[in-house]
This record gives structure tokens, sequence and C-alpha cells, in this order.
């Protein structure tokens, strides 16, 4: 639970509390009606609570599934730049990985002259 979440709930805590008493001290001295809305307001508190607990098990869920996600992506992410580091490797020259296989460098080994009939 973020401290953000621990303070909402402490206040909703602190409200319900003191509705609670109030209630207690107004039973029998103020209308009814008065009571009991402050003991229905009082149930408020407790929802928000158990709302707060429902966000806090979310974001630990949402948490957990998104290290799953990146570690997944980082497993692919390390597939594909293996295999292009296969391409690259595979590639005889610079010239000729540029140009889409046309022209070899002068140094290359697979250089293959080229013949004068087209």
């Amino acid at each position: 639970m973020s401290t953000g979440s621990r303070i909402v709930t402490g206040l909703y805590a602190a409200v319900t509390l003191w509705l609670a008493y109030c209630v207690v001290a107004t039973w029998d001295t103020a209308a009814r009606w008065s009571s009991v809305a402050m003991a229905l307001a009082g149930l408020v508190g407790v929802v928000g609570i158990g709302r707060e607990a429902l966000l806090a098990d979310e974001r630990r869920r949402t948490a957990v599934l998104r290290e799953r996600e990146g570690r997944r992506l980082a497993r692919q992410d390390r597939a594909a730049e293996l295999a292009v580091r296969a391409e690259l490797e595979a590639a005889c020259c610079e010239r000729w990985w540029t140009s889409l296989g046309a022209d070899h460098d002068a140094g290359c080994a697979r250089r293959t002259p080229r013949s004068s009939a087209a």
C-alpha cells in the first residue's frame, strides 16, 4: 500500500471512529434519524477502507504483470539482437551490405569480378 493510500485509509478510519462516537453519544439525546444518518455515514468510511485495500491489491498485481512482461520483452529483444548480429556477421563487406548485394569492397574475399556481358 502506498503512502497516499495509507493516509487516506487512516482518514477513513478516523472519520468512521468519530462518527461511531457521535452515534453513541447522541443516541439518547438527539433525534433518532440523526444518529441513524451518522451510523450510515460511518459505513461509507468502511467501504472506503475496503476500496483502498482492493486498489492496493490491483496495483501489486499490475506491478507483477508489468515485471513479467518486461522480462518477456527483454528475452525477445535479446533474440532479435542475436539474429541481427548473426546477419551482420554473415555479410561479407560494408559496401555489399549497404548496396543490397550489388557491389563488394575492393578487399572483400567474396568479391567476384564483373563481367562485361550483360
